[in-house]
């Protein structure tokens, strides 16, 4: 977990400005919450701000490359200036030069050496070359490190910001500012922040309120595993706890067995703090043994922690065992030995020498409260750490649970891009290939639906203003939208609630129309009259004749389902949209005829993104699966190792006491009463335990509620589960020293040493 909090939190980042690289964002008045920057204002920020040094705009999109194949590739369009903003410098060739992003510039391009490796015969192939981006020639003029590059998912770097440059409203663009020594980020917030309130003031957005945010790089990058992180570094804290513990305990039972042998060491001279030394050594190489196995455990399992609290991560965000990963274990290794072989050793070293000698070495209650309290605080934690395990099943369960508002099973997905000369000026070429692709799709065996849109379930979004019949014409909505062909319901199976769904006829030159679905229809229409109804989209009067059920458009299954309307893409044809294809069999028998479907309906453009709809269901859940499988594995580890202190304490009760068990032997006592005596000591120390284990879930359920999905911080099914979990194991890691006690030889045992 350390690997993956360093690569997220400490690690350096691979860009030679990195300490001085700020995101800006235009962003809500009320909530800040970042939205993008249009192109225009970026170009009023620049002009205008005294905060940084320089401001660099960029947005990413997927485009068509055409080379031996067509290929699809993530292009960056860009302003000139983003390498020398990043501090980024060209393993070959140069960057971008001032002025080629300007209309009539030479057209040319910057790729990453892993795409230049893979598509274009390596770097040194690469610079020179010229390659087909959107239906215009490139010439690469450089290469850069996969590493050093923004965004992390771009290929290729295009200096054309006269096509991101859609109005003030379009805010499709991050913007990278390198802040002015000596300027802190809050004095350049409110530097863009004065400027966005004259530009609201200038050009209304509809009643819009704007101001503009500034926030490092890295609190950008790591925003989304920050929660997921930190419940994990403390489920690794409660792990670490229980190991120490675990590891202090042992340290008592074998103080017990070795007061002679530490008598004998002090009766020929050996001084106390000598005895001590040799145990703190003995203790802490146990201890750095045990940091040695974690770091090769560390070095398989490093990736699964941090897919836990990520997702899937650039290269430069990767975890690396490297010097410090390694310091930091060996120091944690070092003290955890010294702090928890101190009291075992300084007791130890305590011991008269004349009562050991003698054989009257029996162990103090001292000593058996501080073992006592080792084990309780293994299994508090422990249970902590069973609880939320359980929490995490629970929430895992709930989201699996969530109505999707489609059927995911038997259906192929892929996305095209037709951002290109033929296509840009086109909608109505773009509609054509679509409804072509759908048919063709269509026809195929075992085929039963097929149908397009702009964007499929689980990718949120697009957003658009609208306006609503029966509100007040001065009210602006943002909704999310999505351009669909007439049979795109039918591929997805998403049911129409009423009215009809979209036809053939509804086409460019037939009436607008809009289809909503039932969470749109509840909000705006709550009296129930919704067919008929009119929506402003844009300058389309859009009329609607449907509703639709829900449907989990964005990537996080435990979002509020939003308001969504749907247009037919005949009427507002994107540049790219995805199909959907829905087979009885299995889906991906079905990806080389829809390649050849499509490339003989343009032989420049590639199909990508292809998949099955549920292995996007499932990569939805993917990062709380494996956060589950990880809290899974720290509790039931440490559950195991609270079961062996229980047995320690088991052991250590009737080492120490072998002499009365004897004696009651002797004297005729059954072997059940002496099971009993040894789980009553044992089951006395399990119960303090649980109840401050049970006690501290409560607190630990109370954070994991806002970080999970559907669960309570008091949740009586999971509670009693680790509770019977706790039991069943208590009871296990006691019998064996009770079956001990009661099958002793009495004789033996009252010979002594």
């Amino acid at each position: 977990m350390f690997a993956a909090a360093d690569a997220l939190l400490l690690r350096p980042f691979p860009f030679p400005n990195g300490d001085r690289l700020y995101v800006a964002s235009t962003a809500k008045s009320e909530s800040r919450e970042a939205t993008g920057t249009s192109y225009e204002d970026f170009l009023d920020w620049r002009h205008r701000q005294r905060s940084f040094a320089e401001l660099a705009a960029y947005g990413a999109t997927p485009v068509p490359v055409v080379l031996d194949r067509p290929v699809t590739a993530t292009a960056v369009l860009t302003t000139a200036n983003i390498f020398r903003v990043v501090g980024v410098t060209p393993i070959r060739g140069r960057a971008f030069v001032d002025g080629e992003d300007q209309p009539n510039a030479e057209p040319v391009a910057v790729v990453k050496r892993g795409f230049a490796e893979r598509e274009l015969g390596g770097v040194e192939a690469a610079t020179g070359r010229v390659i087909d981006v959107r239906g215009i020639p490139r010439t690469i003029v450089g290469v850069v490190p996969d590493e050093q590059v923004l965004p992390p998912s771009g290929e290729i770097w295009l200096p054309v910001p006269r096509d991101l440059n859609a109005g003030r409203g379009n805010r499709n663009l991050e913007v990278i500012g390198l802040l002015r020594s000596g300027v802190s980020a809050v004095r350049a917030e409110k530097d863009l922040a004065a400027i966005e309130t004259d530009l609201s003031a200038a050009y209304p957005r509809d009643g819009e309120k704007l101001t503009a945010i500034v926030f490092s790089l890295r609190s950008r990058v790591v925003a989304p595993a920050r929660q997921p992180l930190t419940i994990m570094m403390a489920a690794a804290i409660l792990m670490l706890l229980v190991a120490c513990a675990n590891v202090a305990g042992i340290q008592m039972a074998r103080a017990n067995t070795r007061t002679r042998e530490i008598a004998v060491r002090s009766a020929i001279g050996a001084t106390r703090w000598r005895l001590v030394r040799q145990l703190l050594v003995e203790s802490v190489l146990l201890s750095s043994a045990g940091g040695l196995a974690g770091i090769v455990l560390a070095s398989q399992a490093s990736g699964l922690a941090i897919n836990a609290v990520y997702g899937p991560t650039p290269s430069w965000l990767a975890p690396a065992l490297d010097w410090r990963i390694v310091a930091f274990v060996a120091a944690v290794s070092i003290l955890n030995g010294i702090a928890f072989g101190i009291v075992p050793a300084l007791r130890l070293a305590r011991t008269d020498a004349s009562d050991a000698l003698r054989g009257r070495s029996g162990v103090t209650r001292k000593r058996a409260r501080l073992q006592h309290a080792h084990v309780i605080v293994q299994i508090a934690a422990s249970i902590v750490l069973v609880v939320a395990a359980g929490l995490s099943i629970q929430s895992i369960a709930k989201l699996q649970g969530v109505p999707l508002g489609f059927n995911p099973d038997g259906v192929l997905i892929f996305s095209i891009s037709t951002q290109s000369n033929r296509y840009d000026d086109a909608p109505a070429e773009r509609a054509r290939l679509l409804s072509a692709v759908a048919t063709q799709a269509a026809a195929l065996p075992g085929v039963t639906a097929a149908g397009g849109a702009s964007l499929l379930p689980l990718r949120c979004c697009m957003r658009w203003r609208i306006q609503v019949e029966g509100r007040d014409p001065s009210e602006v909505f943002t909704v999310s939208g999505q351009s669909v062909t007439p049979d795109y319901f039918l591929a997805m199976e998403i049911p129409v609630k009423l009215g009809r769904a979209f036809a053939a006829t509804d086409g460019a030159a037939s009436a607008p129309v809009i289809m909503v679905n039932e969470t749109f229809a509840a909000r705006f229409w709550p009296d129930g009259h919704v067919i008929g109804r009119i929506v402003q989209d844009g300058s389309d009067r859009a009329t609607v004749i449907g509703v639709v059920s829900d449907v989990k458009q964005g990537s996080n299954l435990a979002d509020a389902t939003e308001p969504q309307f749907y247009r037919p893409f005949a009427q507002r044809p994107v540049t790219i949209f995805s199909v959907a294809v829905r087979t009885r069999g299995d889906p991906l028998t079905l990806v080389a005829p829809l390649r050849t479907i499509v490339r003989d309906l343009d032989p420049t453009l590639p199909i990508y993104n292809v998949s099955t709809m549920r292995q996007r269901v499932d990569n939805a859940m993917l990062q709380g699966s494996t956060l589950k499988t990880l809290l899974l594995t720290l509790s039931g580890v440490a559950l195991l190792l609270a079961c062996l202190g229980v047995f320690a304490v088991g052991s250590f009760f009737v080492a120490s006491r072998m002499r009365e068990l004897s004696v009651r032997v002797a004297l005729g006592a059954e072997p059940g009463s002496l099971i009993a005596l040894v789980l009553k000591q044992t089951g006395v120390v399990a119960m303090i335990g649980g109840i401050l284990g049970l006690a501290g879930s409560v607190g630990a359920g109370r954070w994991l509620a806002s970080s999970l999905y559907g669960v309570r911080a008091f949740d009586p099914l999971v509670m009693t589960i680790a509770t019977l979990v706790l039991t069943a194991a208590i009871i296990v890691a006691s019998y064996a020293p009770a079956r001990r006690a009661a099958s002793a030889d009495p004789m033996l045992a009252m010979r002594g040493d």
